[in-house]
Protein backbone atom coordinates (compact mmCIF):
# COMPACT_ATOMS: atom_id res chain seq x y z
CA UNK A 1 0.00 0.00 0.00
CA UNK A 2 1.65 3.21 -0.75
CA UNK A 3 2.68 5.65 2.01
CA UNK A 4 -0.03 8.25 1.12
CA UNK A 5 -2.55 5.84 1.87
CA UNK A 6 -1.51 5.32 5.21
CA UNK A 7 -3.12 6.95 8.07
CA UNK A 8 -0.69 9.29 9.91
CA UNK A 9 -0.28 7.69 13.47
CA UNK A 10 0.20 11.17 15.46
CA UNK A 11 -3.67 11.88 14.19
CA UNK A 12 -5.15 7.98 15.33
CA UNK A 13 -2.97 7.15 18.39
CA UNK A 14 -2.73 8.29 21.69
CA UNK A 15 -1.25 6.64 24.40
CA UNK A 16 -2.96 5.15 27.68
CA UNK A 17 -2.07 3.49 30.56
CA UNK A 18 -3.72 1.41 33.57
CA UNK A 19 -2.99 2.84 37.02
CA UNK A 20 -3.48 1.56 40.51
CA UNK A 21 -2.03 1.63 44.05
CA UNK A 22 -0.48 -1.91 45.93
CA UNK A 23 0.14 -1.46 49.61
CA UNK A 24 2.76 -4.37 50.40
CA UNK A 25 1.90 -6.25 47.42
CA UNK A 26 -1.66 -6.31 47.36
CA UNK A 27 -4.21 -4.01 45.32
CA UNK A 28 -5.35 -0.99 47.06
CA UNK A 29 -6.92 1.54 44.37
CA UNK A 30 -7.29 2.07 41.08
CA UNK A 31 -8.94 4.87 38.68
CA UNK A 32 -12.31 3.87 39.76
CA UNK A 33 -11.77 3.93 43.49
CA UNK A 34 -10.50 7.55 42.63
CA UNK A 35 -13.57 8.50 41.72
CA UNK A 36 -15.75 6.63 43.83
CA UNK A 37 -13.52 8.87 46.81
CA UNK A 38 -13.70 11.94 45.23
CA UNK A 39 -17.40 11.33 44.86
CA UNK A 40 -17.61 10.94 48.44
CA UNK A 41 -15.48 13.48 49.38
CA UNK A 42 -17.81 16.17 46.79
CA UNK A 43 -21.41 14.35 47.45
CA UNK A 44 -20.56 13.12 51.74
CA UNK A 45 -22.73 10.60 50.84
CA UNK A 46 -21.50 6.52 50.37
CA UNK A 47 -24.84 6.10 48.69
CA UNK A 48 -24.86 9.10 46.00
CA UNK A 49 -20.86 8.36 45.55
CA UNK A 50 -22.04 4.98 44.33
CA UNK A 51 -24.36 6.27 41.87
CA UNK A 52 -22.23 8.77 40.63
CA UNK A 53 -19.66 6.25 39.78
CA UNK A 54 -22.14 3.29 38.66
CA UNK A 55 -21.58 0.82 41.62
CA UNK A 56 -24.57 -0.44 43.84
CA UNK A 57 -24.06 0.62 47.42
CA UNK A 58 -23.33 -3.05 48.11
CA UNK A 59 -20.07 -2.69 45.78
CA UNK A 60 -19.22 0.41 47.05
CA UNK A 61 -19.24 -1.26 51.21
CA UNK A 62 -17.05 -4.04 49.82
CA UNK A 63 -14.41 -2.03 48.75
CA UNK A 64 -14.51 0.25 51.42
CA UNK A 65 -14.34 -2.76 53.38
CA UNK A 66 -11.38 -4.37 51.18
CA UNK A 67 -9.48 -0.59 50.87
CA UNK A 68 -9.32 -0.83 54.67
CA UNK A 69 -8.43 -4.74 55.32
CA UNK A 70 -5.69 -3.94 53.02
CA UNK A 71 -4.12 -0.87 54.74
CA UNK A 72 -5.40 -1.40 58.53
CA UNK A 73 -6.81 1.89 58.94
CA UNK A 74 -10.31 3.39 58.07
CA UNK A 75 -10.36 5.29 55.15
CA UNK A 76 -14.22 6.56 55.66
CA UNK A 77 -15.95 8.52 58.46
CA UNK A 78 -19.25 7.60 58.51
CA UNK A 79 -22.38 8.73 60.28
CA UNK A 80 -25.70 6.41 60.58
CA UNK A 81 -28.87 7.98 60.19
CA UNK A 82 -30.19 7.79 56.31
CA UNK A 83 -30.89 11.06 54.10
CA UNK A 84 -31.30 13.31 56.72
CA UNK A 85 -28.60 12.86 59.81
CA UNK A 86 -26.15 10.18 57.88
CA UNK A 87 -23.11 10.56 56.16
CA UNK A 88 -19.60 9.66 54.85
CA UNK A 89 -16.07 11.93 54.73
CA UNK A 90 -12.66 10.53 53.92
CA UNK A 91 -10.46 9.87 57.00
CA UNK A 92 -7.18 11.90 56.18
CA UNK A 93 -5.07 8.74 55.47
CA UNK A 94 -7.71 8.49 52.70
CA UNK A 95 -7.28 12.33 51.73
CA UNK A 96 -3.52 11.88 51.28
CA UNK A 97 -3.93 8.68 49.25
CA UNK A 98 -6.30 10.37 46.91
CA UNK A 99 -4.51 13.29 46.68
CA UNK A 100 -0.95 11.50 46.09
CA UNK A 101 -3.17 8.63 43.74
CA UNK A 102 -4.71 12.03 41.54
CA UNK A 103 -1.23 13.80 41.66
CA UNK A 104 0.57 10.56 40.33
CA UNK A 105 -1.58 9.60 37.63
CA UNK A 106 -1.67 13.57 36.38
CA UNK A 107 1.96 12.86 36.07
CA UNK A 108 2.12 9.57 34.72
CA UNK A 109 -0.43 11.06 31.71
CA UNK A 110 1.88 13.81 31.33
CA UNK A 111 5.47 11.86 31.46
CA UNK A 112 3.51 9.27 29.24
CA UNK A 113 2.71 11.86 26.70
CA UNK A 114 5.49 13.38 26.20
CA UNK A 115 7.54 10.22 25.69
CA UNK A 116 5.26 9.15 23.21
CA UNK A 117 5.46 12.58 21.19
CA UNK A 118 9.29 11.67 21.10
CA UNK A 119 9.01 8.44 19.56
CA UNK A 120 6.79 9.66 16.88
CA UNK A 121 9.30 12.14 15.73
CA UNK A 122 11.91 9.44 15.20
Amino acid sequence: MPSSRVPSLRRHLAPRQKLWLNWDGVFLMGPRYLRFLDAVDRTGTIRAAGRAVGWSYRTCLNRIRQMERVLGAKVLATTRGGSSRGGARLTPEARRLLRLFARWRREVERLSLTAFRKLLRR
